[in-house]
């Protein structure tokens, strides 16, 4: 090697080696002091070194952890910032700051904190995000078109007759726990409707997987506020995460059953290269949505991995969600007898009184009372009360303050509904705040249950329609009572959650 080529390389060896680790290291100080600066003018609780606020609430139970974020809201207002370890977040409820940053494609990336959800849902269509997010929403939003979701319909009755049969074994004087029946039935109806396969989780009473989500999603919460947590490594090493591994093998187990059972019956249902969907008597069949999904994998457009990961977070929160609304909602028609005999006198101008209640779109779509109903409970108790996006760039807020580039975004739809310059007496249940006058003098992004702009949820259609045919069998048949001395404990579990349940009465209507 020449003297010159010696230089060379030796030149080459230096930046390579020691100027380019020095400029991406030098980058990051930078990057990381410019953060500070910008989060050290927002109100927010004091932070320390390395853990940053982890330590605030009193334990790491996640009834603990939403109490405390609460008080975050109520001791610095509006817009505050706050660290989980060196993680900065940043939180803000002007309505404002809401249709900017859901509004817009550039705010759409999910937070960091969802990447602790992909041990369990991988990346599905809540967790993925870019192109991959943009095509899987584009090729799922066929399966909740406003056509198919009618044919639901049928479903919602046939699981919402058997929901009020196990109720009806509760009825009388004592209260109960209404979660863990209504858990099984939006169990039920995600897995017969979205995924095409009946799993009778009511007439069965098999809980492993209910119970498996209720402890896997409340590890996830745990873990994030335990920052040494977030490497996988040290998680799944640690006594909390080798029980969490126990709980995904439940949960991966069914959902790979469900999937399995729907695919051997299409595979006796389509022909080589037609995707049937009409029956043999020529009458048009519902297409679910993991039929959609299998019929795409036969081309290899996607792969039997993303389909686990979409069946997975459509289990998840196609049944979960929804449970959680459904039971608040009850809870809530327990202690306002008005609204229950007004939902009931609505149900008599509809329905002949003397036949059992037998659904159809076109009398849901009459019942605006209890459509107004669903959307006050829905303001009170959000069923994701907190969700997360990722900021690209430096960020004016309404309030002046600028959040930096790469901190995570806070939202809380529980903390936006309970603004009181928004939703005057915000604790108090008033229906009415969803007339349609009243809801056309507010911000389209002051009410926010199911996010808005890009990334809204695909499936608030089936929801709402699900909600509706649901409660409205349970008034149909039950006068709901209030629990003596009951007071729901609110707890954040990826959803919003009774720590110590969702307790009402229920008289038989038959029987008064």
């Amino acid at each position: 090697m020449s003297p010159v080529e010696k230089v060379k390389a030796l030149l080459q060896w230096v930046f390579s080696s020691v100027l380019v680790p020095v400029a991406v290291i030098w980058r990051l100080i930078r990057q990381r002091i410019h953060l500070l600066h910008l989060a050290e003018k927002m109100p927010g609780p004091r932070a320390y070194p390395l853990i940053g606020n982890a330590l605030d609430a009193k334990s790491f139970k996640p009834s603990d952890i939403f109490r405390h974020f609460l008080r975050y809201d109520e001791i610095y207002g509006r817009t505050l910032r706050y660290y989980l370890g060196p993680f900065l977040f940043v939180y803000t409820r002007e309505t404002k700051d809401m249709e900017m940053l859901l509004s817009n494609q550039k705010y759409a990336e999910k937070g960091f904190l969802y990447k602790v959800l992909n041990l369990w849902l991988g990346t599905g269509l809540v967790t993925s995000g870019g192109e991959k997010w943009r095509s899987r929403r584009k090729a799922l939003t066929p399966a909740f078109h406003f056509k198919i979701v009618d044919q639901f319909v049928q479903v919602f009755n046939s699981c919402g007759d058997e929901f009020v049969r196990q109720l009806r074994k509760q009825a009388g004087d004592a209260d109960f726990n209404v979660y863990p029946p209504a858990e099984l039935f939006t169990l039920d109806v995600i897995c017969e409707a979205a995924m095409g396969v009946k799993i009778n989780a009511q007439t069965q009473s098999n809980s492993s997987y209910v119970n498996a989500v209720r402890q896997v999603s409340s590890m996830t919460i745990s873990r994030v506020f335990q920052p040494w947590y977030i490497p996988d490594f040290i998680f799944l090493n640690s006594p909390i995460g080798r029980k969490y591994k126990k709980m995904l093998k439940i949960l991966h187990g069914t959902t790979q059953m469900v999937i399995q059972e729907r695919r051997e019956e299409l595979e006796k249902i389509w022909s080589q290269n037609t995707f049937m969907n009409v029956d043999e008597l020529g009458r048009r069949r519902r297409i679910a949505f993991l039929d959609l999904l299998l019929w795409n994998a036969r081309d290899g457009s996607i792969s039997d991995a993303d389909i686990g990961h979409e069946v997975e977070t459509f289990m998840f929160a196609g049944h979960d969600t929804t449970a959680s609304a459904l039971t608040f909602t009850m809870l809530l028609l327990s202690r306002h007898m008005d609204a229950q005999d007004k939902i009931l006198k609505e149900l008599e101008s509809v329905f002949d009184p003397q036949q059992p209640l037998e659904l159809s779109l076109q009398k849901l779509s009459e019942l605006k009372y209890l459509e107004m109903v669903v959307k006050e409970s829905l303001r009170i108790y959000p069923p994701v009360p907190v969700f997360n996006r990722r900021n690209p760039e430096d960020t004016a807020l309404v309030s002046g303050h600028v959040m930096p580039e790469g901190c995570s975004i806070t939202i809380s739809p529980f903390g936006i509904h309970r603004d009181p310059e928004i939703f005057p007496e915000p604790e108090r249940f008033i229906p009415e705040r969803f007339s349609p006058e009243e809801s056309a003098r507010r911000h389209p992004y002051a009410y926010i249950p199911f996010s808005a702009g890009p990334r809204n949820c695909i499936g608030q259609r089936f929801a709402m329609l699900e909600l509706k045919s649901v409660l409205a069998k349970v008034v149909w048949n039950f006068r709901l009572l209030p629990a003596p001395d009951f007071e729901p404990e609110l707890t954040w579990e990826l959803t919003l959650q009774s720590a110590n349940g969702i307790h009402v009465r229920l008289q038989d209507r038959k029987l008064n």
